[in-house]
């Protein structure tokens, strides 16, 4: 980690507890996560483009040089990138962790599984709703289990059936939601770089309107995309979530079924 260093004269246009750098779905319902349990978050809109969003998101060597080291064990070569017109937002059926003798919730830390964390790292960053978040988040989740008993931790919201069957409809409804909580996106041209502090990433440069804005981030960044309008849902449901696992800083958003 030699490469991750501070400018101590860095000066910061703004200060939040998450910096969101797309309002993509990703970046929204984080945005929305955060501004519902007080914290502050600037939620950043890019223009769009047709790159993956992992590909994308580069900036200067020390950037790049850190996100190559997150995703320096997968192959990504064995996972399709979805091409422009054949995005499909994930759908998975789930249903609570149980203690199969008592009946009882119980949140569990799974046994560490290296190669499981990097298939679901080739598969987050290969979805048009994958995102990364700089440290391995803390915030509120739910622990659930899939049909094949594998463990996810989600952050869940309920949607109206109807919106789910339209990226446009979705991502406004969302849109809509955040206003309500005072997050609106902030127009960028692009992320220039990262800004590092010892091992920790603590704030993002943005390229704005022909000047560069400083946003320091202190708990965490949440690195993501925007999806095309022409993303489409294999099957409406009215529970859209934020799906991560155990240990690992990569997730996407899914739709979740009770299964």
């Amino acid at each position: 980690m030699r490469y991750i260093t501070v400018h101590p004269e860095m000066v910061w246009s703004d200060q939040v507890d998450v910096v969101c750098i797309d309002d993509g779905l990703a970046g929204l319902l984080c945005a929305i996560a955060v501004a519902a349990h007080g914290a502050t978050v600037m939620l950043a809109a890019q223009p769009r483009h047709s790159r993956p969003w992992f590909e994308a998101v580069r900036g200067d060597p020390a950037t790049s040089a850190y996100l190559a080291e997150l995703s320096a064990d997968i192959d990504s070569t064995d996972v399709a990138h979805p091409t422009p017109g054949d995005d499909v937002l994930p759908v998975r059926p789930v249903r609570p962790h149980q203690i199969a003798t008592t009946g009882r919730r119980r949140r569990i830390v799974p046994p560490f599984d290296g190669g499981r964390l990097r298939q679901w790292t080739a598969e987050c960053t290969a979805s048009a709703t994958g995102y990364l978040y700089t440290r391995v988040t803390d915030w509120p989740s739910e622990q659930v289990q899939t049909a094949d008993g594998d463990l996810l931790e989600v952050t869940e919201y309920t949607v109206p059936a109807e919106v789910t069957g339209s990226y446009e409809k979705l991502h406004g409804w969302l849109t809509a939601q955040a206003a309500e909580l005072g997050v609106h996106a902030h127009p960028v041209e692009k992320v220039e770089r990262l800004v590092f502090d010892e091992t920790s990433v603590s704030g993002v440069v943005f390229g704005a309107s022909g000047a560069s804005l400083a946003v320091r981030a202190r708990h965490g960044v949440l690195m993501c995309g925007t999806s095309g309008a022409a993303m489409t849902v294999a099957e409406p449901a009215e529970r859209l979530a934020l799906v991560g696992r155990a240990a690992s800083r990569f997730g996407r958003v899914e739709l979740l079924t009770t299964g």
